[in-house]
């Protein structure tokens, strides 16, 4: 006689990219120890690959390729799930950075952070679309969630252009459209490396105005008592 299964709990969210409304399950005791082993390994590639895995795991509708999603819908998905699967609280380390006798408090405290109430940061105005030329230019994309994370691996120096090179979509010209699928990664470096300043700025401009997720903490230093007021955006370590 086999034993009762549970129904689990079934959640509605829309995706931040597109407004679409997927339905997502918590994420259960042995899909957290995964996550846990893949945190102790630390592998960042094993990371990755994990979350992705969860997350494809939790999502109902199976028509949503977790692989084709912008990095931004795979980190608003992974703190919506931890906090439905886990708790809506977490604790983060903080840096006071208040002023004492001319000299920087420097401690650092913890801090509860409510991820149930995270919101997307989105700039208005942002084009896709970035003029190089009379007649040239460059159509841009969103990277997915394994491109931005294995960028963050990378030296500071060269983050930015890696970036840029990941978020080219198409180059255009007189002679017509020219995919990134048909080039190499260097083809694509050497020819964002190749722009001038300003063209380069355009490029830069564009992926500075990511949509990202962030969440409010407001805290007290326990040394100094200085009140803080922090907006928190680097979730990619904190989810166990």
């Amino acid at each position: 006689m086999s034993l009762p299964k549970i129904d689990l709990p079934i959640y509605e969210l829309k995706l931040p990219s597109n407004g679409k409304t997927v339905r997502v399950r918590p994420f259960v005791v042995k899909e957290e120890k995964l996550l846990l082993m893949a945190v102790e390994s630390k592998v960042p590639s094993d990371v990755i690959t994990t979350v992705k895995q969860v997350i494809n795991n939790c999502i109902l509708d199976g028509e949503i390729d977790v692989d084709k999603l912008p990095f931004f819908d795979i980190d608003y998905l992974f703190i919506f799930l931890r906090a439905k699967s886990v708790g809506e609280t977490v604790a983060v380390k903080l840096t006071c950075n208040n002023v004492v006798d001319e000299k920087p408090c420097g401690n650092e405290f913890m801090a509860e952070m409510d991820i149930s109430k995270v919101e997307m940061i989105t700039y208005d105005n942002v084009q896709n679309d970035i003029k190089l030329g009379p007649a040239a230019g460059v159509r841009m994309r969103y990277p997915n969630y394994s491109i931005m994370r294995k960028i963050e691996e990378l030296p500071e120096i060269d983050k930015k252009t890696h970036i840029i090179v990941s978020s080219i979509d198409y180059i255009y010209d007189k002679a017509g459209m020219h995919s990134y699928k048909d080039y190499t990664t260097e083809e694509l470096k050497d020819f964002v490396e190749g722009l001038t300043e300003e063209n380069y700025k355009k490029l830069e401009n564009y992926v500075d105005k990511f949509p990202s997720v962030a969440a409010k903490i407001e805290t007290t230093c326990n040394k100094c008592g200085f009140n803080h007021k922090v907006r928190y955006t680097d979730f990619f370590d904190f989810f166990i």
